[in-house]
């Protein structure tokens, strides 16, 4: 039998042009806007006006040319080839002119989001998060470009879990508009692809066209993808997706380099947050250095405060500032005023306390006042100046530096002996009235006192007599009779000398008044 072939052309019916175009690139609503504008009006702007960036100077209708639009940016409608635009210049100018505005103020809004969509990136490093927030935008992405080329992919896009880790957040992307930053956070519940990146380390899907498409929830539609886990010291903080425009067979190599990409990518945010964590360390370093030396110029020198009467203070702290202070001033009658003190707690706010304590007892010495006057008025300060406890333990004196007669109150745990070169007596034990702050109607008892010639009183704080890391009584005795009997040997550096030994725990503080023979 013989086939005959025919004369004419037969048409046979190919792949249709949807099935054999990849997918094209998403395309920006800017350019959108601009294209439509052409296909609405019959006019098209100039690229330098329509590029949209934020720092592009504002413009008015007039100034904007526009172009009639050439045939082929015009609908594919043979009879509409030789119309004329459908709107004049002017309200050409007019539209052109609120589009470049919008488009501006569009492309400013996304720089901003996606700067913050970098910063809540590196947020997600465990710990506190001064890099700028553009360099770390502008690092992710070029680590995404570069990790969608080393996989032969075109699309990248960073997802993070929220606190809750039920949904995903575009937190940065490259190929994709930036409108995309500004879309909601899509859950995790259903999203196939990434609960088995967040399980298996990698996932390589080579037909997100097929059956499977609804299963895998691709954020994006692209016929390939890698989904890769993004880990931060062994936990799970998100997932990088990598999408091709082109149907793809993954290999293994491309598995081992997304997910050294995705290492990366972790590696830069654990970096810029130890970055910033570091920056922020050292900024509170720079405020307690400043505090401390703040602290020290309150402090005054030794000094021949009277003839033949000096006084000397010491504070020593294994902290950078300070919660103890001493201070001593010659009042209007020409007695000897004295006061060491320190706060109850030991942190910075132990320091606050401290110097409000100071500033209420420069306050209320600028009158007259007894010992116990002076103690109650900072007590009332400390009481009504803050809703919370602020507890300080405090002895304060006068001394007649004429007859060496004087009085002494001490609230807290405040110690203070008179010392000879023959022995010493106890002036105060630390444990006769509550500390200032304590009690709203705090009561404080005084005694009288005599400082002979060649005499010394000394008054030390808590620390300085710790049982584990102090002295004792007698130690601490013993250490001022054996400076006296040396005059070249100060009493505040035979103490310290003693303690030099033993660990620095808890703030030391004294105080000595030597009345000289």
């Amino acid at each position: 039998m013989t086939k005959t072939i025919p004369a004419y052309l037969r048409l046979h019916s190919g792949p249709t042009r949807e099935s054999t175009i990849s997918p094209a690139a998403p395309l920006d609503p800017v350019s959108h806007f601009w294209q439509a504008y052409v296909v609405a009006t019959g006019w098209r702007v100039d690229a330098a006006h329509t590029n949209g960036r934020a720092n592009q100077p504002a413009i008015s209708a007039d100034e904007i040319e526009v172009l009639q639009a050439p045939s082929d940016n015009l609908p594919l409608d043979p009879s509409a080839i030789w119309d004329i635009p459908a709107v004049s210049r002017g309200a050409a100018q007019r539209l052109a002119a609120a589009g470049i505005d919008l488009t501006r103020q569009l492309q400013a809004s996304l720089a901003v989001i996606r700067r913050q969509e970098a910063e809540l990136a590196a947020s997600a490093a465990l710990g506190d998060v001064t890099d700028d927030s553009g360099a770390l935008a502008d690092r992710l992405e070029g680590m995404l470009q570069r990790a969608a080329a080393a996989t032969g992919c075109d699309v990248a896009a960073l997802y993070l879990l929220d606190d809750d880790t039920t949904s995903l957040k575009l937190r940065a992307c490259s190929g994709l508009p930036a409108t995309r930053l500004v879309a909601p956070a899509r859950p995790l519940r259903g999203s196939r692809g990434d609960l088995e990146s967040l399980v298996r380390d990698v996932v390589l899907i080579e037909d997100l066209e097929g059956n499977t498409v609804g299963s895998w929830n691709s954020p994006e539609s692209f016929p390939s993808a890698i989904v890769v886990r993004i880990e931060l010291e062994d936990l799970p903080v998100g997932t990088l997706w990598l999408w091709s425009e082109r149907a793809s067979e993954f290999s293994s190599r491309d598995g081992a380099a997304a997910r050294l990409a995705a290492t990366a990518i972790a590696a830069e945010l654990t970096r810029t947050k130890l970055a910033r964590q570091r920056h922020r360390w050292c900024d509170t370093q720079r405020s307690i250095q400043a505090a401390a030396q703040w602290q020290l110029r309150q402090l005054p020198p030794a000094v021949e405060i009277a003839p033949k009467v000096i006084v000397d203070g010491w504070t020593e702290s294994p902290r950078p500032w300070a919660c103890s202070w001493h201070a001593w001033d010659v009042l209007p009658d020409g007695v000897i005023a004295l006061a060491l003190a320190e706060a109850e707690p030991t942190g910075m706010d132990g320091a606050m306390i401290a110097a409000t304590s100071r500033a209420a007892y420069a306050a209320h010495g600028n009158y007259r006042h007894s010992v116990t006057d002076m103690l109650s008025r900072i007590s009332d300060s400390l009481w009504q100046t803050n809703s919370g406890d602020q507890i300080v333990s405090m002895l304060y004196g006068h001394l007649n530096p004429e007859t060496g007669e004087g009085r002494i109150a001490s609230a807290g745990n405040i110690q203070a002996i008179i010392a000879s070169s023959r022995g010493f007596r106890p002036l105060r034990s630390g444990s006769q009235s509550d500390p200032l702050g304590s009690r709203i109607d705090g009561r404080f008892s005084d005694s009288e006192f005599r400082l002979h010639p060649g005499e010394v009183l000394v008054a030390v704080n808590a620390g300085v007599l710790d049982p584990e890391t102090g002295l004792s009584q007698a130690g601490w005795a013993d250490c001022v009779r054996h400076s006296l009997t040396q005059s070249d040997v100060p009493v505040l550096s035979a103490i310290r000398r003693a303690l030099a030994g033993k660990t620095t725990t808890r703030e030391r503080a004294g105080l000595m008044l030597l009345r000289k023979g």
